[in-house]
């Protein structure tokens, strides 16, 4: 096992914690929940009975993998606790997502969660948002085009995320909507960079999670750390 794997398995292990007696479970997108995953599947006696809500439909088949129930959002009208990671992480708890093109789904999830847990490595943290990730924006096919020559407009740096393997095109978020990816050479203020994206016509979400993280775990080579959003 290497050290990153290492790390994520402590983190996941710690995130586990956090469950407690919650009977609704969203669980997030990516290679660090997939070991959540893994670690929940070592402790299905005490997990089993819980209900999951899934966020894409590789979670779903990890989920179901391991046995556990995976339920539509529409059955039920609150979720106790939701976890996840990130593509990075600021200081201020902020998150980039939407790696895993998931980020729509993965942000109605969040939102309507009692309790809010993301688990990262220590390479997620970074200075200001966009640092190391684009700024994925899930847009509705037909005005793919539309938008994006909009925001090239406005001199943002924008591209068409494409597959790098399997099917070739552009890359098909979780809902159906086109992945453009921002990239920013240089700070920005986060939430009017938000606030701005959502008001053009034709975007669905963004990958920019505001003021929506109660837990974070990071892991590190030697030792986990924890923060609170007071």
């Amino acid at each position: 096992m290497n050290a990153i794997s290492e790390i994520r398995e402590r983190i996941a292990l710690e995130a586990l914690k956090y469950i407690g007696n919650a009977k609704v479970i969203g669980v997030g997108t990516g290679s660090t929940v997939g070991k959540f995953i893994e670690k929940l599947g070592e402790y299905r006696r005490e997990f089993g009975d819980r209900l999951f809500i899934a966020s894409s439909y590789d979670t779903i088949l990890k989920l179901r993998e391991y046995g556990f129930k995976v339920i539509h959002p529409l059955m039920v009208s609150e979720i106790d606790v939701y976890i996840d990671s990130a593509d990075e992480v600021d200081k201020e708890l902020n998150l980039v997502k939407g790696g895993g093109a998931a980020l729509t789904l993965e942000k109605i999830l969040t939102y309507y969660s009692k309790k809010r847990v993301f688990i990262v490595d220590y390479m997620k943290v970074v200075n200001w948002l966009g640092e190391k990730h684009p700024i994925p924006v899930d847009v509705i096919p037909y005005a793919v085009t539309m938008v994006y020559r909009y925001l090239k407009s406005r001199g943002y740096n924008v591209k068409v995320r494409y597959t790098t393997k399997g099917k070739y095109g552009p890359v098909i978020s979780d809902i159906g909507g086109i992945i453009l990816d921002i990239k920013l050479d240089s700070p920005v203020n986060v939430r009017d960079l938000e606030r701005e994206l959502k008001s053009i016509p034709g975007v669905i979400e963004t990958g920019l999670f505001i003021d929506l993280v109660d837990v974070l775990i990071v892991g590190y080579k030697d030792k986990v750390v924890v923060r609170k959003r007071s």
